[in-house]
């Protein structure tokens, strides 16, 4: 797949050549803080990290850690370390040059007994539950099959009247060889029905090292071709009012009733033709006070059109197209609210506050986590305002 008119370049993650530009940044904050046990024993060695990001850092010997240059905007600041429950605390960074202080109690995990059951990862009923999960979590895109789950003996299954839930004891440690990325990812929730699918987890990304110059310039075409046309993409190209420019096209629908579909990354079903009507982002976007977050609303469905790559041949194996044969030179996929006349939140970026906040139906749930990049890819092209500053900020200090 290729986009005519032109892919997004990988972001370097060394864009200034000294910090002192750094310093004049306005549009930054600082975390800090300490982690302590339930005794307020320090714990060294958590992770603490901007969810669904590639910065983060580990807690020093006495439980200290230290964020520099983290754009202002909402965050998921997340504590993790195996043997304790892992902690998420949500953030509004509103004042430049803020040095916010968040400390974590971590409290340590515990399994009762006669609640969970350890499967055997032998176990011919495991393996056909595992390889659903893998199916609805990793994906079916042609970059599922280079993602790999190193640990999966973390993983229980639960299942009933057909609904397959996914439990995991420890952190998922997964290395996406199609993207380039190595992924922490601390999963909390995973549920599967035949029209149905949600998964949800704090992801860290880290670049991993290239063998060669060729292998770089692949990953680099790879994550392109996966953030052209995504649900991200979709979304930073409504907030920098510039949808046409990057390939979509708008259109509302008459409501069809609540539900449906599927969600984002995880699910997919289609639409069948019916009448539309042509929209703009100024008229679904409601900018909320202070500025700093912004409400997506519109009444019935929100069907998106990205014309700048056709379907990929793979999407018609998948089990949310099994019906069609033929592929189409667009990708249509629509969106709806979960609860009918109620928006969704997005921060300045163009993330969900809440992630279950938007079902989505169609081509874009074909993509799921074998083709998710950090929050920071693209970012710097993506015409919002302060992203570019954002994206130097958080050039500043790599894990």
């Amino acid at each position: 797949m290729s986009n005519p008119r032109s892919l997004p370049g990988i972001v370097l993650l060394v864009l200034l050549s000294s910090s002192c530009a750094l310093a004049q940044n306005t549009s930054v904050a600082s975390l800090s803080g300490t982690v302590t046990d339930a005794e307020r024993q320090p714990v060294p060695g958590v992770n603490v990290f901007i969810a669904g990001s590639q910065r983060g850092t580990a807690t020093d010997s006495e439980g200290r850690y230290r964020l520099d240059n983290i754009p202002l905007g909402v965050h998921r600041l997340v504590a993790s370390i195996i043997g304790y429950e892992t902690k998420v605390v949500d953030l509004h960074l509103r004042r430049a040059g803020e040095d916010k202080t968040v400390d974590f109690r971590m409290e340590e995990a515990v399994l009762e007994l006669g609640q969970v059951t350890v499967e055997s990862t032998e176990d011919v009923e495991w393996q056909r539950r595992y390889e659903r999960f893998k199916q609805r979590f990793i994906g079916e895109s042609p970059n599922a099959a280079e993602t790999e789950i190193l640990n999966p003996f973390v993983l229980n299954f639960s299942e009933r009247l057909g609904e397959l839930r996914a439990e995991a004891s420890e952190r998922l440690m997964i290395e996406n060889y199609a993207l380039g990325y190595r992924i922490r990812y601390d999963l909390t929730d995973f549920e599967a029905r035949s029209n149905y699918n949600f998964f949800h987890g704090e992801p860290l990304f880290e670049e991993m090292v290239p063998e060669d110059r060729a292998q770089a310039a692949l990953w680099q075409a790879n994550r392109a071709r996966a953030y052209a046309g995504s649900f991200r993409h979709a979304l930073r190209s409504l907030l920098a009012n510039n949808v046409e420019g990057e390939g979509f096209h708008l259109f509302l629908l008459p409501n069809q009733g609540p539900g449906g579909g599927g969600v984002f990354g995880r699910s997919g079903g289609s639409l069948g033709g019916t009448n539309r009507f042509p929209t703009t982002p100024e008229e679904i976007l409601k900018p909320r006070e202070g500025g700093e977050e912004i409400d997506l609303e519109f009444h019935g469905i929100l069907q998106i059109i990205y014309v700048g790559e056709p379907e990929d041949p793979s999407s018609l194996e998948s089990e949310w197209v099994s019906e069609r044969r033929a592929l189409r030179d667009v990708q249509t996929s629509e969106w709806r609210f979960p609860i009918p006349e109620v928006s969704a939140r997005l921060d300045r970026f163009g993330e969900e506050v809440d992630p279950r906040s938007i079902t989505v139906s169609g081509y874009m749930t074909f993509d799921r986590l074998a083709d998710d990049l950090p929050i920071e890819y693209g970012l710097a092209e993506s015409g919002i305002p302060g992203a570019a500053e954002a994206i130097r900020a958080w050039a500043e200090e790599g894990l």
